[in-house]
């Protein structure tokens, strides 16, 4: 896939530069791609989808991005055309042999200096489906660029073998990075969300680490430093950063109650199982109502933003200090409102605010307020069959922070998805279980009685 440059060299936007970052916090280099698969019912005919891919590479541009180092910058250009040889086709008879496979390549990293941008395999699946697996680098998808791709891919295939008309074109992703730019160059503009985030981080006073793993990890700290007020531990570690994953499905019964509530409500599921997850981490720190949680945003706005790949994701400090005495929907639209103001303020670049914070507050390098990385994948998938579809992410085996938990419909079973990526030296696999339990309890018993309090909640969950 190596091409010579051709065209104008571009600067990374924010939303690259973010993910660049995180190598810098690893001392591998697999902490920076997005390995997922999707499997579909059908049988579907290798060599169409050989060229369904090819004529991909033409349609959407952010697979023809290519980077290289100048000066000690990262930089990038398109390349005119994509040549991508054939792709690999397997056959797995069992599950653990797919996800074995498939999580293999999961954890080489993309050389993506080297002209390896992408891997992309083919596979029969265990259970008689087709699959297609890409493990591509974050400068160029994020995950919603990754599900595009996976929806444009079949569109394509389709068209190819029903003899139809191809899809409608995707948008250029040269266009975001040129909507980037502008952005930053708008002073007056920045200036305000930059004031926003101000305010919105001094207004309730320094922020309080929750960490997944209770206090061990702040008070540790504070008996280090003999200092009984610290209230953020230095949590990033760039060697042990060995990380598992560890997926758990909600059944369908369930989901059904939590998407029936949000329709009723007004409310998103990333709302709601923030809540959930909120709820269990301030219980295991001694019931601190100032949790601050990292929320990794699509900023797809538009119809036009949805039909682009690349990178846009920006991660957003979402801080909730919820009092006890508030009923679970009145910490709902509180915690409703909070995001609602921060994604006005998305375009403000996040390791821009990650400084902020950090001047606020005088924390070092390794010091975060956060404790998690969460995002909701709504999985809006539709390729115009009647197909059944399953979606698959894996672990990169290393990862920067303490968690990163990803969920999304399964569109299989109707139930709801629960990725939860953790550092193996800072969260065990009880304390991920625990989680999991806690969050879920909390915002069953909030859908059944969202009149119960912040309080009572706690008490029984």
């Amino acid at each position: 896939m190596k091409n010579k440059m051709a065209g104008t060299a571009y600067d990374l936007i924010p939303s690259q530069q973010t993910m660049h970052y995180m190598l810098k916090y690893s001392l591998h280099k697999q902490v920076m791609q997005i390995p997922m698969s999707l499997t579909v019912s059908e049988k579907l005919d290798f060599d169409t989808l050989q060229k369904a891919v090819e004529i991909e590479c033409r349609r959407n541009d952010c697979m023809r991005l290519r980077y290289f180092k100048e000066k000690g910058q990262i930089r990038q250009y398109f390349t005119p055309d994509c040549k991508i040889g054939k792709i690999p086709v397997v056959t797995f008879k069992t599950k653990e042999e797919q996800e074995k496979h498939l999580t293999a390549d999961a954890q080489k990293p993309i050389r993506f200096l080297k002209g390896e941008v992408f891997r992309i395999i083919f596979f029969r699946s265990y259970n008689g489906g087709t699959g297609i697996y890409i493990n591509v680098c974050h400068l160029s998808m994020d995950a919603t660029a990754v599900f595009l791709f996976f929806t444009d891919v079949l569109k394509v295939y389709n068209a190819l073998k029903d003899g139809t008309e191809m899809p409608e074109p995707l948008y250029s992703f040269k266009d975001i990075i040129d909507k980037e730019f502008k952005y930053l160059a708008d002073k007056e503009r920045y200036k305000k969300d930059e004031e926003f985030y101000r305010e919105y981080f001094l207004k309730d006073g320094e922020p309080f680490y929750a960490g997944v793993h209770g206090m061990d990890l702040l008070l540790k700290e504070r008996k280090k430093k003999k200092n009984p007020n610290i209230r953020v531990p230095s949590a990033f570690d760039p060697i042990h950063d060995k990380a598992d994953l560890i997926k758990i499905t909600l059944d369908k019964k369930d989901a059904k109650k939590i998407f029936d509530f949000c329709g009723k409500h007004n409310i998103s599921p990333a709302c709601i199982i923030q809540m959930g997850l909120r709820s269990h981490v301030s219980k295991i720190n001694e019931r601190n109502p100032d949790v601050y949680f990292m929320e990794l945003c699509n900023r797809r706005v538009s119809y036009k933003d949805k039909q682009t790949g690349g990178c846009v994701t920006q991660p957003l400090p979402v801080r909730a200090v919820i009092p006890e005495e508030k009923t679970f929907m009145e910490a709902l639209e509180q915690l409703s409102g909070i995001r609602l103001q921060v994604y006005r303020h998305m375009n403000y670049p996040y390791m821009d605010s990650r400084n902020l914070v950090r001047e606020l507050f005088g924390y070092g390098m390794t010091a975060s307020p956060s404790s998690m990385m969460f995002t909701w994948l709504p999985l809006e998938f539709d390729c115009g069959k009647n197909w059944s579809y399953e979606f698959s992410g894996y672990n990169l085996g290393r990862y920067i922070m303490p968690l990163y938990t990803f969920s999304m419909p399964n569109l299989k079973n109707g139930g709801i998805d629960f990725y939860y990526m953790h550092r193996t030296n800072t969260i065990s696999a009880e304390q991920i279980r625990a989680l999991h339990t806690g969050a879920v309890k909390a915002i069953l018993k909030g859908i059944e009685n969202p009149s119960i309090t912040v309080g009572q909640l706690l008490n029984e969950i």
